[in-house]
């Protein structure tokens, strides 16, 4: 076993990456692998491998962009530019499939708290909540505006509601 291949088990172990496919992308059997791991703490699950905060730091810089985060292959980095975190598109669209992007948002209409993956633009966290904003009745903005004026405490105002009564106390 090379340097390269001990940086490619390690990159790839920190990543979550179990030790049968390691041994598959990098030609060598399962226990070779295991038996590495076990020497130098990268045993135990892939995802719940704890770090040494400050040799994975000094890791993490000495080999950062040189291997593909999804199948471990080594990069061609050119000298300007981007640096590259995929060997190819193929990677990086099962990178972000595995591994998709989650947002946090406040919903339009209930003012909830929700979380959305891969979309960043949503406006409401149900179908519910998007009925009601868009075919809000007379009679619920009646029925709102009757609370407020008794003084009770009200669930759900649409945020064009909201912006509307406000308007009205901020010209009064």
């Amino acid at each position: 076993m090379n340097d390269e291949q001990r940086n490619q088990i390690r990159i790839l172990r920190y990543q979550g990456v179990g030790y049968m496919k390691i041994g598959k992308t990098l030609g060598l059997s399962r226990d070779i692998i295991r038996n590495y791991c076990k020497r130098h703490g990268l045993d135990g699950r892939a995802t719940e491998l704890v770090i040494n905060q400050d040799e994975d730091e000094k890791f993490k810089q000495k080999i950062a962009h040189a291997y593909c985060l999804t199948c471990g292959s080594k990069l061609e980095q050119k000298g300007m530019g981007k640096k590259r975190k995929y060997c190819s598109i193929e990677c990086k669209r099962k990178w972000e499939k595995d591994n998709p992007k989650i947002y946090k948002l406040r919903c339009d209409y209930c003012r909830k708290e929700y979380l959305s993956e891969r979309v960043k633009k949503r406006k409401f966290c149900s179908n519910d909540c998007y009925v009601r904003n868009r075919f809000f009745k007379e009679e619920d903005a009646a029925e709102i505006l009757g609370k407020i004026m008794k003084r009770k405490q009200v669930d759900y105002v649409p945020k064009w509601l909201e912006e509307l009564l406000l308007s009205y106390i901020k010209n009064d």
